[in-house]
């Protein structure tokens, strides 16, 4: 009886640590939802951050269109030791009015209970004169 209690709560014990380890897994969100509007001419800043993980910075990827808009996306800390892929910023002086669009996607790095996580997040800046 007291093998069987044993196996029983061994068992149990297996049982709830993959569900709660599971649940501690995750999904990267990248916020705010929105960025806010910009004006043509003026200085434009406005900050990114990833929760949910720690971004890899060999599997980070953005794009500004158009190319030339006068915004820059850059980590927090470029240029130090301590440089965060997890935090951005996006600043300039936006050079075209209409529309920029900035998407980003990356991965997180894995653990030894979770696999890294994918994220990707689109945003639309309306610039106006």
């Amino acid at each position: 009886m007291k093998k069987l209690r044993y196996h029983l709560m061994l068992i149990i014990g297996f049982s709830l640590t993959a569900v709660l380890t599971g649940c501690l897994c995750y999904k990267p969100e990248v916020r705010p939802k929105t960025l806010p509007n910009a004006t043509l001419g003026n200085p434009y800043f406005a900050k990114i951050e990833v929760f949910g993980g720690h971004a890899n910075r060999r599997h980070f990827y953005y794009d500004i269109q158009p190319e030339k808009s006068g915004l820059e996306l850059s980590p927090r800390g470029l240029g130090t030791k301590r440089v965060s892929y997890n935090d951005f910023e996006v600043k300039g002086t936006p050079k075209v009015t209409g529309t920029i669009s900035i998407e980003l996607s990356g991965t997180t790095y894995g653990t030894n209970t979770c696999p890294g996580k994918d994220f990707k997040k689109v945003y639309t800046i309306k610039v106006e004169e």
